[in-house]
């Protein structure tokens, strides 16, 4: 059944969500575009906070398909107590691109459903690279959800083939409490969520409301609950 990673925006958020049952707090700021990344002395700090108590993720940010600017992201995020780096994929050339990164990290390619989705063979490069893991989200947050952009059976397939491979699976992408139900189904290893967990639930880079991070864990935990004994 899936985990539950929430995005935060600094060290507050943290201090908000730490003592909950999210399963992994990934670390962006989101007026910053889809994977906005915070500066660095702030993941060092809300890394260091975190403390392994919880799984963390960082972005690197929205960045052009340059190898060094990204491998720079890379490295710096690398020196941190992260878990898991985020890269974005936004057109099929970055493939390469990421294919010739090095890490000690857990290395996550992030696709975007408004822009396309990897196939079989994409999928093998990110593995044979030694990504640990792939995700779906969306770039445009202004333009719908992921499930307005591809189908449950795309999704379903993406899940399965990564699976096959090995590959850590998430989905995000402007999803809330009503998509839950869809997510657990396709069942990917973690489901992620911004907006749903926000004050202003239509502004992603509001503050986050313990309210509505207790609601979507309960819905969450209450869908699993439900597929298991159906």
């Amino acid at each position: 059944m899936p985990k539950i990673l929430a995005s935060i925006k600094n060290l507050k958020e943290v201090k908000l969500i730490i003592n909950t049952d999210i399963d992994i707090i990934d670390l962006k700021d989101p007026s910053n575009g889809a994977l906005g990344k915070l500066n660095d002395n702030d993941i060092k700090i809300i890394t260091e906070y975190v403390n392994k108590k919880k799984l963390t993720s960082s972005t690197i940010g929205d960045l052009p398909n340059d190898v060094e600017l990204i491998s720079k992201n890379v490295k710096k995020i690398s020196a941190t107590q992260v878990d898991f780096i985020k890269i974005g994929v936004y057109d099929p050339k970055y493939i390469n691109t990421l294919c010739s990164l090095n890490s000690l990290k857990k290395l996550i390619a992030v696709f975007f459903a408004d822009k396309f989705l990897p196939n079989e063979n994409d999928l093998k490069k990110i593995k044979d690279s030694g990504f640990y893991g792939v995700m779906i989200d969306t770039s445009n947050k202004n333009a719908g959800n992921v499930f307005d952009h591809t189908s449950i059976n795309n999704l379903n397939i993406f899940i399965k083939k990564s699976e096959k491979l090995k590959l850590l699976t998430g989905i995000a992408g402007s999803v809330n409490e009503t998509h839950i139900d869809k997510l657990i189904r396709l069942n990917p290893n973690y489901v992620g969520f911004r907006g749903a967990l926000c004050e202003n639930k239509n502004i992603r880079a509001s503050s986050i409301s313990k309210k509505n991070v207790i609601n979507i864990i309960n819905l969450v935990n209450h869908s699993k609950n439900l597929s298991i004994s159906a």
